[in-house]
């Protein structure tokens, strides 16, 4: 049945994107990460597939327990932690381990089970305790429920940038204090060389085959090839214009194609006209506004598509890191932000 936008995962390539985790940070242990629905992926089918990493990270208290109602048993992070007596409650309920990043999360947690990271300020402040409070926090907490101190470094898609090393030798200081393992390393990091030698890594965009960094790098293989199909073929004269705001007029006479994809979607607005998809065997270009639910689109070279025929909007032919410069904004945006009426569909 034709209805609308579908994005198909492909699992293997986040295998392939694994290796080259692995290749990058011999010996380190991996906590992927597959927060906001594993950046639009699918977290449960994504877990399930990463049967071979040694934990798994979420954001919010929420998605592990969706996690574990799916029957996921894997270590499951929930890296913001929880915030009163009854995420505690929950945490320990479903054997979770949390990032504690304030004083007040190691009060909550003091008497419960739960294993902990202790998540140390190192520059980016956002979230993380000073040194008098992460000694605090170490005497809250028993020895054995103490898997390591992490951080997150604020300019890793830069990894030119001092601040890397010196966020890094913040987190080893305190490491080295009390001998506890680390983890810092991000998909920039990872990439860029800025990781350091911390025990673990968090891999979350490369994961999904797509980098945070430009230049050569290792290969990555996308994981996800969004797709629309023609729902309307049409012929607009001379001097028509197509779409919201009449933003772009017909030279002459054209054949043109409507995709059932909006930015309900996730497919932006903000995309500027003469953004490229993959239609039959060659690009063709956005014609006016994306609008909620239609995008039009060129049929140039004489190709005119039958109804039902799919268009790539980002993915093997298209990347997705060029549709999001196309929109000003980040393949971080796109991915995650993909509507949950775009249909999914898994190869392994």
């Amino acid at each position: 049945m034709i209805e609308g936008a579908r994005a198909e995962i492909d699992l293997t390539a986040i295998t392939k994107n694994l290796a080259t985790v692995r290749a990058a940070a011999p010996g380190r242990k991996v906590m992927a990460v597959i927060k906001a629905d594993a950046y639009g992926h699918g977290a449960e089918k994504v877990a399930k597939h990463l049967t071979a990493v040694d934990a798994l990270a979420v954001a919010r208290i929420g998605e592990a327990v969706a996690l574990r109602q799916a029957g996921i048993d894997r270590p499951l992070v929930v890296m913001e932690g929880i915030f009163d007596a009854e995420g505690a409650r929950l945490a320990e309920a479903l054997d979770l381990d949390l990032v504690v990043h304030a004083p007040y999360q190691a009060a909550l947690i003091k008497k419960a089970t739960c294993k902990v990271w202790l998540k140390v300020e190192t520059g980016m402040n956002r979230l993380g305790l000073t040194t008098d409070q992460l000694a605090t926090c170490l005497q809250q907490i028993p020895e054995q429920r103490i898997l390591g101190l992490m951080s997150h470094l604020s300019d890793a898609d830069a990894p030119e940038k001092a601040k890397n090393g010196l966020q890094l030798n913040r987190l080893m200081v305190e490491a080295d204090r009390y001998g506890l393992p680390t983890c810092l390393g991000n998909s920039a990091s990872i990439l860029g060389g800025s990781a350091g030698d911390c025990d673990w890594v968090r891999p979350g965009l490369m994961l999904y085959g797509v980098s945070p960094l430009s230049g050569a790098l290792p290969p990555l293989h996308p994981a996800m090839s969004l797709k629309a199909p023609v729902i309307a073929v049409k012929s607009v004269p001379a001097g028509a214009t197509i779409g919201y705001g009449s933003t772009w007029t017909a030279p002459d006479e054209r054949t043109v194609a409507v995709l059932a994809i909006g930015y309900a979607d996730g497919y932006p607005r903000e995309i500027k006209p003469g953004t490229e998809v993959w239609l039959g065997q060659r690009e063709q270009e956005i014609l006016g506004r994306v609008s909620m639910d239609m995008t039009v689109i060129s049929t140039k070279d004489g190709d005119v598509p039958q109804i039902g025929d799919e268009a790539e909007l980002w993915g093997l032919r298209i990347s997705v890191a060029k549709v999001a410069a196309a929109a000003h904004t980040l393949p971080y945006v796109l991915l995650s932000g993909l509507s949950h009426r775009v249909l999914r569909s898994y190869r392994e």
